[in-house]
């Protein structure tokens, strides 16, 4: 006669092999749909969010991370954001940097799910998976909230590949953009790049009734350093003031190659009056800047035109009113930022000469 609790633990057995068989059979189907999305993604927030769904349908996790590492910049995407904290605490002791240096994303999900700033998590219990790890480092950080089963590991295995594969096109793709943004010399955009970014910079701007400035830079007497110098000194010259510009601007900023000598920075979120202090920092670094080339050292001064957008519709306004104000820097002597300081009144213009102010109607120095 069969022992009853032997039959009954068969039974037992037997129904928990059938609904692990369920359930591995549901997670491999929501896989395999969410695997077909990930491919289809063309951007990497897309790709994560796609990634991020096909995991909180599987496991039900309480936090989702993922690190994407280029030389120095870090970017970090994280779910919920209401773990920012602890999550860019524990991966700076994993993979190193500065948190400051951390670009941070999060998802935009339709439901949204109520956390409070007191919920505790165990950010040690942590599960990571290295994605990418070559030009690029990328891991993936999960903290299920369901118990990890065997089939799990295959599941994750194959979200990585496929993370891997979509990540790696679409990387080199940007890279491929970027490049054909770039101008080669002075690593600053072109000014078909500029034209395509700052027309959504100026959407935003007032969309968000946000200020945005930009500063048209011309460096002075040019065509005489490749007269004199030869046009490889030129050259040098331009690569020595963009150096001067990319490191005086904040990440958010960017520098274009406007023209032959002349360079447009963009800053978002600037106002005019901030806009000129910086003119008036930049002016003061390339007018003691030396270039050093063949032996002989040259020295250069670059003019500066301001514009804020203020009330103005599209970028060829800006753009026209900061190269108006350039004429007037460079008609006045050169070496000068127009305006020089704030505010300006009505036809008036201030522009820097030297040591001293000087103000004069906008019709004389037209």
């Amino acid at each position: 006669m069969i022992n009853p609790i032997k039959k009954l633990l068969d039974q037992a057995l037997a129904t928990a092999a059938l609904v692990y068989k369920i359930v591995r059979g549901i997670d491999y189907r929501t896989l395999s749909l969410y695997i077909l999305k990930i491919n289809e993604q063309k951007d990497i927030d897309s790709i994560l969010f796609e990634v991020s769904q096909c995991l909180k349908d599987i496991l039900d996790y309480e936090l989702f991370g993922f690190v994407l590492k280029n030389g120095s910049e870090t970017d970090v995407w994280i779910d919920p954001r209401v773990y920012t904290s602890p999550f860019v605490d524990y991966v700076a002791a994993d993979i190193g940097g500065q948190k400051s240096d951390y670009k941070l994303h999060y998802f935009d999900r339709k439901i949204v799910e109520i956390r409070h700033n007191n919920d505790i998590i165990d950010i040690n219990s942590l599960i990571s998976y290295k994605v990418i790890d070559n030009q690029y480092v990328s891991k993936l950080y999960i903290l299920p909230k369901r118990m990890m089963m065997t089939h799990h590991d295959t599941i994750i295995s194959t979200i990585i590949s496929s993370i891997s594969i979509a990540l790696e096109k679409n990387l080199n793709i940007m890279q491929l953009e970027n490049a054909a943004a770039m101008d080669p010399l002075t690593n600053c955009y072109n000014r078909r790049a500029l034209s395509g970014f700052i027309g959504n910079d100026i959407a935003f701007a007032q969309r968000h009734r946000a200020e945005l400035s930009v500063i048209m830079v011309d460096l002075d007497d040019f065509k005489e350093i490749n007269d004199v110098y030869g046009h490889l000194a030129g050259d040098e010259v331009l690569r020595c003031v963009s150096l001067v510009l990319h490191e005086s601007v904040r990440k958010c900023d960017y520098l274009a190659r406007y023209g032959g000598e002349e360079f447009m920075l963009v800053l978002p979120d600037t106002s005019l009056y901030h806009a000129v202090q910086l003119a008036h920092k930049l002016r003061k670094k390339i007018s003691e800047l030396t270039v050093c080339m063949n032996g002989k050292t040259i020295r250069t001064t670059a003019s500066f035109g301001v514009a804020g957008l203020e009330n103005k519709s599209d970028h060829m306004s800006l753009f026209q009113e900061a190269d108006e104000r350039l004429y007037k820097a460079k008609s006045v002597g050169k070496n000068n930022v127009v305006p020089s300081m704030l505010p300006c009144f009505a036809d008036h213009y201030f522009v820097s000469q030297g040591q001293a102010l000087v103000r004069t109607r906008a019709t004389q120095v037209a």
